[in-house]
């Protein structure tokens, strides 16, 4: 019986150590590990907003190949969900819950115990063709659970994560696809750098009678998208005529080349003159986005070729369904730089002196 109540002794000590320890331990955490990937900020971002791409690179996706999963929405969107049953990973999900184009990405992780944690993807350019990539963890762990903490290092795992992201992305060919969806990115990311923050003086402001306000250039590029995207996604419902690329007199280049030359002005459509829409940038932000996204899904969604073998007269002259994405694109870069003018012009409001 002594030796008996012995073992049953130092089996109690094992036991309450560990949750004697974890009484010390925080409960919260946060781990994060960062990489420099040597690709345009624009193409990292549009790799990593998908949950379903970490199949690819994540270190528990890899390690489970049996993992059976479910969706719900759309990737790439706030909302998503993806849930995992596996013989490693046992069971769990993880929902997009953030989304700041093209910056960070930020999804909430429930492993069935306790609070759910957050996941999260920030993106800093280190040049036009280099990307710092952090990849992070943070939220509370319950007690007695916060006891792993102290074996379990799930940077770890992020660190190697990050490193089979960067062999992944450096290794891609830049496809034509990932080369539209970037430009679309990085034209939406620039025009959301110049006006978010900005006053209502700010936006209203106008250089001269005849030229418009920055609130005016937002509701136009929102304008010219949807007619324009009205216009390729008609053209795409048309019989193919890929006999008429010989036709075509630009290349891709030429076409952004001059929608963005400024030095070149243009008289708008009535359709397409603004009327006064917007009394602050983020509803209009707000607006750009939800049309981008569904932009986004149809250049995602459109083999190339379809796109290329689709030729229509368009505002750049003959072009092909995929050129006029790219000058849809570049219509956007060319009214940021339009505001970029404004906010430089004589008497543009400063936003202390208001």
């Amino acid at each position: 019986m002594k030796i008996l109540k012995r073992i049953l002794i130092v089996i109690a000590i094992i036991i309450a150590i560990p949750l004697v320890v974890a009484l010390f331990v925080p409960k919260e955490f946060n781990s994060e590990r960062s990489i420099v990937i040597d690709k345009p900020k624009a193409q990292v971002f549009e790799y990593v907003r998908f949950v379903r791409n970490q199949d690819n690179f994540g270190v528990w996706q890899l390690s489970d190949p049996n993992l059976k999963y479910t969706e719900e929405g759309v990737d790439g969107t706030v909302g998503y969900k993806y849930s995992w049953d596996g013989e490693v990973t046992g069971k769990g999900s993880q929902k997009i819950v953030e989304i700041s184009n093209p910056d960070s990405m930020v999804t909430e992780l429930d492993f069935g115990m306790g609070e759910p944690a957050n996941s999260f993807f920030k993106l800093e350019a280190q040049g036009p063709d280099q990307t710092k990539v952090t990849w992070g963890m943070r939220g509370k762990s319950p007690y007695p659970f916060n006891v792993f903490s102290l074996v379990f290092d799930v940077g770890k795992d992020f660190e190697q994560g990050l490193h089979n992201l960067k062999e992944l992305l450096e290794n891609q060919e830049l496809t034509e696809q990932t080369a539209a969806l970037n430009y679309f990115l990085q034209t939406q990311y620039d025009v959301r750098q110049q006006v978010s923050g900005l006053t209502k003086a700010q936006l209203d402001f106008q250089p001269s009678a005849d030229q418009w306000s920055i609130s005016q250039c937002l509701e136009h590029i929102i304008l010219t998208e949807q007619m324009i995207f009205d216009m390729i996604r008609e053209n795409m419902k048309q019989p193919a005529n890929p006999e008429r690329q010989a036709e075509i007199a630009h290349s891709d280049e030429d076409i952004v080349r001059m929608v963005t030359d400024r030095s070149e002005k243009y008289k708008a459509p009535d359709i397409l003159v603004p009327a006064g829409k917007y009394q602050d940038a983020e509803s209009a932000l707000n607006d750009l986005e939800a049309q981008r996204t569904v932009i986004h899904d149809f250049i995602r969604n459109t083999p190339v070729e379809e796109l290329r073998n689709h030729i229509s007269a368009s505002p750049s002259g003959l072009s092909d369904a995929y050129q006029s994405l790219m000058f849809l694109a570049g219509h956007t870069a060319r009214h940021t730089l339009q505001i970029q003018e404004i906010k430089a012009a004589p008497g543009f409001p400063d936003p202390l002196s208001q």
